[in-house]
């Protein structure tokens, strides 16, 4: 019996999975959950948590955790192939005489629903909400069973699979199974109307109604603090279908990023009289405009900064949980921003209840993506934006979004498309939205596809990765100095943060933090452009999945997933990269400082070095780059050697510059000033660290004694002083194991550290390496070599040649441990300059790194990967395993998430992030040896123009590498680099040895 309904189950699964798609006979209606429902102690069920799989019609039983990817747990599901999910449940008997609401958040990408063995119906995409009334399928007191085919369809509109790489398969969202009345509401919405002073506001409720004609409706508003608004009414009849009600409300408190003030509306049911149902949601007042290139929220101008999203999960995929929702919005305010574009799908709607409470404006995107654009060729149909067979899907995944969505405040304004080139189903979604949603604006990109049809599709300019001077041109549009064609534009991508260079990112990650001026040029640049919208990082999270290996089938997605990384990167990571200002574990990156600096809504206008008059006050210029809040609002504070005091703010209105008084102190030559801003809850807003007139830095010392000698033992010349010796090769003309109290630290060196790029600066997606010249220490060949010893030390004189490149090396070593190298070339070939200076190579017996530099920022917190002063161990023994949760922060990574794949870097015992960072500018850059430091090595910048950086090779040498000048070209993106030229190339290294 048991093998012959096995059989059957499996027949009607098939049945289910491969036969035509065919257009359900439900009515699509949206809910909101109850809160409390006459006769039952528990209206809703959570039905994730763990369900039976099939990963084939042949396969048996096993189990998987709902919600997550079934890739992502060791199913390597196929495209166009059918695998399937059950989960039993038992319907509580008070569940007798209700309504029963199944309701899924998400399942990618085309599911068909059976309830108890009877098919109900289907759901196509991936992201949006779909509810269906089931009441007819169950047992009432009895176990039930849902059943549910799902296929990851290769023409799915959202294009998800494709772009992660990996087919992301499976129920990605919660599943609740909800009791309702007969009598009940569907399809509720909330709208906010505020009067031309943007004082007193109009409600309007609207919903649907169904069942018996005596059934009223009562609305309660209640405000934060729990006390009820008066309401001029408050009681209503209930009609068949469609119900509208409007309550004015007596100068609410209104809702914006900066002040997200919400009430709870409670809707209570009633029926002859007796409750039968009640529900509560949280909403808030607030209007949104746009009057010609500027939008207004509640009459004021807003400027968005912020970053996409994408729904990521560390081990289960391309979901999310309550504690990431909640999370990735708590982040998102501490990096200072105020915006979110949920790319390229919709968000859940908990963390836009996250969005809602925190403050975060929201742009929420359909989930349809590069249609005849950039899919990848075994995707299909590249061209689906006008294909009748596809205006269903298109429109029907808007409607799920806008219906289920539209309530919150946080939602400013719809996305119904990401890179798309305009057809007739993207039309229809823009007359259905605007039919239905008047109070927010559309946006489509990419809209220059729609000018040459005259298609009226997008209220709001959305354009991708201008340059730091907001440029750029696409599909027929522009944008000069961030506007362009009358409209707010929006960059709802720009400074892509580095993560295909992948060569720089394995020996140099110093080009994340070398990307905040980029965002940082970027945000002041429109903030001043009165047409400038705002701009969204792309991304927020990094966008790799660290893949298992599979239980069932095969990893056939490594075929096409390697976004042009070299194959020795791969390990079981797809995904485009760690693209992010957190990684998947949202751990904050360099790009995470830079962001909250750079969106800063609080800008001291002056110079790191304060001129001063002790005894008297400072006066700074403060530029209040808030939206709606006067810098009365928020607090300061100021530290002056080691007192921390309170900083009265005097008002400055949004958007407008004042300044800010310290009060008079004995203030110094050399001291720091150190001034910090805190929101009214106490959250940091931004901190700044000033000198006061010229800083004083406590170099390296030198060592003692004035003897300094020189002897030529045949092979070598030897430079001897007060505890070190500095021997000079002959034969190559370079110093071989220098010396200082008997122990190596420096095996040999200088060689002529030079890269060019030859036909790149910058521009897209740079996926390959550019054509470039670099010098090779092998190449080196020596042509001729002097020494004399003069009054204030030894100098040397070496030339000699790399392949077709000249260089002559003129060195100075004095009796404190000096070294003075000043190089210049001749046969470079000219290009865009990555890099040029020297390099040594250092022994194992180094391990402590120590600098002091004038960073970007004038200041970083304790730890930072690349902050103004900072040390570090070069190794870092607390490391999990590929993949893994890591225990560390990101800096002190030895082993890249994921990209660098199982072997971590190119050495078996590799250097930590922080470590082998470029540090630029600096006064100071020392390496120790032995665990005590006990000797160093020192490059000295007394102007601090020069950039260090170490290096592990793959035989385990290690190098450093001291730059008079340096470069990002290949950083792409729109974003800021130098544009140096090679030519003319020479340059000075200093260093120190004790």
């Amino acid at each position: 019996m048991k093998t012959k309904k096995t059989l059957a189950m499996v027949g009607i699964f098939l049945f289910l999975a491969i036969r035509p798609s065919v257009a359900s006979s439900f009515t699509e209606r949206t809910y909101l959950l109850p809160t409390r429902l006459e006769g039952s102690c528990r209206p809703v069920l959570l039905l994730s948590g763990t369900w039976d799989f099939k990963y084939s019609p042949e396969s048996r039983w096993t189990s998987i955790q709902v919600p997550g990817e079934a890739a992502m747990q060791g199913f390597a599901i196929e495209h166009d192939k059918p695998f399937f999910y059950k989960k039993d449940f038992t319907i509580p008997a008070d569940y007798a005489g209700k309504r029963l609401i199944l309701r899924f958040d998400g399942v990618y990408s085309h599911a068909r629903l059976s309830v108890n063995g009877k098919f109900v119906r289907e759901h196509h995409g991936g992201f949006t909400r779909w509810e269906t009334d089931i009441t007819s399928f169950v047992r009432i007191g009895k176990k039930n069973e849902i059943q549910l085919a799902v296929v990851d369809r290769l023409d799915e509109i959202s294009y998800a699979s494709g772009y992660a790489h990996h087919p992301i398969g499976g129920i990605l969202r919660d599943v609740t199974l909800f009791a309702l009345p007969e009598s009940h509401l569907y399809d509720i919405g909330v709208e906010t109307h505020l009067d031309s002073l943007y004082q007193d506001a109009d409600l309007r409720f609207f919903c649907k109604f169904s069942g018996q004609e005596s059934t009223e409706m009562e609305l309660r508003l209640k405000d934060k603090s729990g006390k009820y608004v008066p309401l001029s009414q408050s009681r209503f009849a209930l009609s068949d279908g469609q119900n509208i009600f409007s309550l004015p409300v007596k100068n609410p408190l209104k809702w914006d990023a900066e002040h997200p003030n919400l009430y709870e509306l409670e809707i209570i049911v009633f029926q002859n009289g007796q409750e039968t149902s009640r529900f509560s949601r949280n909403i808030g007042f607030r209007e949104v405009k746009i009057i010609k290139d500027r939008m207004l929220v509640n009459g004021h101008q807003v400027k968005l900064r912020g970053a996409c999203r994408h729904d990521i999960h560390p081990t289960l995929g391309r979901t999310t949980t309550l504690e990431l929702d909640s999370l990735d919005a708590v982040l998102f305010k501490q990096a200072n921003m105020n915006f979110v574009r949920t790319s390229h799908y919709p968000s859940t709607e908990r963390f836009l209840e996250f969005c809602d409470r925190y403050g975060i404006y929201v742009e929420s995107e359909t989930a349809v993506c590069f249609v005849d654009t950039y899919r990848q060729k075994n995707y299909k149909p590249g061209r689906s934006q006008n294909d009748p067979a596809f205006a269903e899907r298109y429109l029907g995944q808007c409607r799920e979004m806008v219906k289920s969505l539209r309530s919150h405040p946080s939602i400013l304004f719809w996305s119904i498309g990401n890179e798309s080139v305009y057809g007739s189903n993207f039309q229809l979604c823009w007359d259905w939205i605007k039919a239905t949603d008047t109070t927010r604006p559309v946006i489509f990109s990419y809209p220059g596809s729609a000018v040459e049809k005259k298609a009226e599709i997008f209220d709001i300019l959305s354009m991708h990765y201008q340059n730091v001077y907001g440029n750029v041109g696409q599909w027929g549009m522009a944008t000069r100095n961030f506007q362009g064609h009358g409209i707010p534009a929006l960059f709802d991508e720009w400074a892509h943060p580095a993560c295909y260079t992948y060569a720089t990112l394995q020996t140099d990650p110093n080009i994340r933090e070398f990307w905040g001026k980029s965002l940082d040029m970027m945000w002041s640049g429109l903030f001043n452009a009165p047409g400038g919208l705002g701009g969204a990082i792309w991304g927020y999270v990094d966008e790799t999945f660290s893949l298992p290996e599979p239980k069932f089938g095969t990893s056939f997605w490594k075929e096409f997933a390697r976004t042009a990384k070299p194959l020795d990167y791969q390990g079981n990571c797809v995904g485009y990269g760690e693209w992010g200002i957190v990684d998947v574990w949202r751990r904050q990156k360099p790009e995470f400082w830079s962001t909250k600096k750079a969106y800063s809504p609080v800008r001291l206008l002056v110079e790191d070095n304060l001129s001063f008059t002790t005894g008297q006050e400072l006066m700074l210029t403060i530029h209040n780059r808030f939206d709606h809040t006067n810098l009365n609002e928020i607090h300061a504070t100021y530290t002056y050697r080691g007192v921390t005091k309170s900083l009265e703010l005097q008002p400055v209105a949004p958007h407008t510059k004042g300044m800010i008084v310290i009060p008079a102190e004995q203030w110094e030559n050399g001291e720091t000033l150190q001034v910090e801003f805190f929101t009214a809850a106490n959250e940091l807003i931004d901190v700044y660290r000033f000198v006061l007139g010229t800083e004083k830095i406590i170099y390296p010392s030198l060592l003692a004694g004035q003897n300094l000698s020189v002897t030529d033992e045949g092979d070598k010349v030897i430079v001897h002083g007060n505890g070190f010796e500095i021997p000079f090769d002959k034969e190559t003309g370079l110093i071989v194991n220098a010396t200082v109290g008997g122990e190596v630290i420096i095996e040999k060196g200088p060689f002529l550290n030079l890269y060019v790029n030859l036909n790149h600066l910058t521009g897209a997606e740079v996926r390959k390496t550019a054509n470039h010249f670099a010098t090779s220490d092998i190449d080196w060949k020596k042509k001729s070599f002097d020494y004399s010893q003069q009054k204030d030390g030894v100098c040397i004189s070496l030339t000699g040649t790399y392949r077709e490149v000249n260089v002559d090396f003129d060195i100075k070593v004095t009796s404190a441990g000096e070294l003075s190298i000043n190089y210049r070339t001749e046969g470079v070939p000219n290009g865009f300059l990555r890099e040029t200076g020297l390099s040594f190579y250092l022994p194992h017996s180094i391990h402590q790194l120590n600098w002091r530099r004038k960073g970007y920022w004038n200041y970083y917190p304790v730890g930072a990967f690349a902050g103004n002063e900072g040390e570090a161990s070069l190794y870092e023994s607390q490391q999990k395993g590929y993949g893994e949760k890591p225990v560390q922060s990101w800096q002190v990574d030895t082993h890249n998430y994921y990209y660098w794949a199982d072997a971590g870097a190119n050495c078996k015992e590799p250097l930590t992030q922080m470590a082998k960072g470029m540090k630029e500018n600096i006064y100071y850059y020392s390496l120790s040896t032995g665990a005590e430091g006990e000797h160093q090595l020192s490059v000295i910048s007394q102007d601090a123009s020069v950039a260090c950086r170490i290096n592990k090779c793959a035989n385990e040498q290690l190098i450093l590498y001291a730059n008079n000048r340096w470069d990002y070209p290949e950083i792409a993106w729109g974003n800021y680099c130098k544009t140096l030229e090679v030519l003319p190339c020479y340059g000075r290294i200093d260093i120190r040895v004790r």
